[in-house]
């Protein structure tokens, strides 16, 4: 199992490859040391029952999918669609507007699942049993501020 942390202080992407040995890491941005305590369940890749850094057992399922790349291809769609448009080429600016969301649908079909810790935000990838269900917005309200003000930064 791969799992990608994020610094607490500075928010760089920490990614670790799950193994018995591994009990810390140390940040290459800000130079913080984050102990993690990691569970026969991740350490065998077979399910996701605790956070190894926050030690949360909440979690949520949403594809490997970077939001920046997805927004990315619609805002170059709708550009190249705008020119069509301002020639009056209707038909093609609506066409461009459509394969570019075709585009956007396709890639994130493609991308697989992966676990994320509400409080931490920790990213887990790998073969192992999903258990947890899709992003809820109450939990996140309620667990984001928890852990912020549990790590000093409320």
């Amino acid at each position: 199992m791969e799992v990608t942390f994020h610094c607490p202080s500075c928010r760089a992407a920490l990614p670790v490859t799950v193994d018995i040995t591994s009990t810390s890491i140390v940040c290459g941005g800000c130079g913080r040391t984050l102990d993690l305590t990691f569970t026969d369940g991740v350490t065998n890749d077979d399910e996701v029952d605790r956070c190894p850094l926050c030690e949360g057992r909440d979690f949520y399922i949403r594809k490997d999918f970077n939001p920046q790349l997805g927004l990315t291809i619609v805002i170059i769609g709708a550009l190249i669609s705008a020119g069509f448009y301002w020639f009056e080429m209707d038909l093609v600016a609506y066409g461009v507007l459509g394969v570019a969301a075709l585009i956007d649908l396709v890639v994130y079909r493609r991308l697989g699942d992966i676990t994320v810790c509400y409080r931490c935000h920790a990213e887990f990838r790998g073969v192992y049993r999903r258990t947890a269900a899709i992003f809820d917005l109450h939990v996140a309200d309620e667990l984001e501020p928890e852990y912020e003000r549990q790590i000093g930064l409320r």
